[in-house]
């Protein structure tokens, strides 16, 4: 690490015109705050946590012109606690991204290595946890829309924008010998800008997701339907598979921005059982206005419901959401949020499960927040 710092304060004592149109630059976000949760296994519970308006992280972003409008790129980015300085995605030092790959305006951008998947890139800006974090998330960010993993192995291709529409598609090698499918990934996505208006859509399909994402949210549990409070969804466990679709919009007037999204998401033989099958569908709709160009306040619904074959199981969340934003400077803001969730269908309220503490002993949970954000 302190050779790292050292090579970053070295190349920048330089003018960038001492590497032509090359350059190196460090990113970063540091996000801390406290949170307050109203019932976490039937008590409240006050925390300092970090990384949740926006996970935390530093990086290095690497571009060299080679010319004919090509230039390769290549990012590291290492996620981080705030509050304890332990790295994140398990323990990976470049968790959240690092890839290498080629990029020309008139053929695209190629690019191999641990990425984000294109619903992530595309998807994800319609969504409320795009914009304010992990709280705003459907029921255990099922569908991956807040980013909760990335892909390894993975080989990725993002066209040039025609007429406001871009298209993106990713393979990701599983690496097992003999069996060239096994635990592999592929996903697709489509957007399209014209003026106020985007609009996303993708597909996402990968095996055995519980080995390929061990910093997702798969972790098996003893009882189908239980979450372990620890992040995993006890409806799911340790899936053969994970498919999902998801689609969303955004329209803004003015200084308000108006969206809607939606995904289904489906696992086969959940919890290890065979023949067992978890779907959930996720709607979604939310508003972002500017009070003024530095103060905004947002808010949001969600509904999720799932179906579970293995126990005939029917759980519902709604819940619904509240952020506040005020920018103290172009790199540094404050925030308050806020979210309620009511759960139904046998299920206990339980807001991105384990986030926030643990499950609620009740079908209500109610979770609040101040932070604040610095990016670099």
């Amino acid at each position: 690490m302190k050779k790292t710092l050292l090579t970053i304060a070295f190349l920048s004592a330089f003018p960038i015109s001492t590497f032509a149109q090359n350059s190196i630059a460090l990113f970063g976000i540091v996000d801390a705050g406290i949170t307050y949760t109203n019932n976490s296994a039937g008590k409240s519970l006050v925390q300092a946590q970090s990384g949740i308006a926006q996970a935390n992280r530093w990086g290095l972003r690497v571009i060299e012109d080679i010319g004919g409008g090509t230039k390769v790129i290549a990012t590291l980015e290492n996620g981080f606690n705030g509050f304890t300085g332990k790295l994140g995605q398990g323990g990976l030092e470049f968790g959240r991204q690092s890839f290498v790959g080629v990029t020309n305006p008139t053929w695209g951008t190629l690019t191999l290595g641990r990425q984000y998947d294109p619903v992530v890139d595309m998807v994800q800006t319609t969504t409320f946890n795009g914009h304010a974090g992990p709280f705003f998330a459907h029921p255990s960010d099922i569908d991956n829309t807040d980013n909760a993993f990335r892909v390894n192995n993975a080989v990725k291709y993002v066209t040039p924008t025609w007429n406001g529409l871009t298209a993106e598609g990713m393979y990701a090698f599983g690496g097992l010998a003999g069996n060239f499918r096994g635990n592999s990934t592929i996903a697709a996505a489509l957007s399209y800008v014209n003026g106020p208006l985007y609009l996303a859509a993708g597909y996402f399909y990968a095996l055995n997701p519980a080995q390929q994402f061990p910093d997702g949210n798969f972790q098996p549990n003893g009882a189908p339907g239980v979450s372990n409070g620890e992040g995993t969804f006890g409806y799911v466990g340790n899936p053969r598979n994970m498919q999902t679709i998801s689609a969303g919009g955004t329209y803004t007037l003015g200084a308000l921005q108006l969206a809607l999204n939606y995904s289904t998401v489906r696992f086969d033989n959940a919890d290890g059982i065979v023949g067992n099958t978890v779907s959930f569908d996720s709607y979604e709709t939310w508003a972002l206005y500017y009070v003024t160009p530095v103060a905004s306040v947002g808010g949001g619904y969600t509904f999720t419901e799932g179906k579970v074959d293995f126990n005939n199981a029917r759980p519902k969340y709604n819940q619904f959401n509240l952020f506040v934003d005020y920018a103290l400077s172009k790199r540094t803001d404050v925030y308050l949020m806020a979210a309620y969730q009511k759960a139904s269908g046998g299920a206990n309220a339980d807001i991105y499960q384990g986030i926030v503490g643990q499950q609620s002993s009740t079908t209500g949970q109610v979770v609040a927040r101040i932070g604040m954000r610095h990016k670099f």
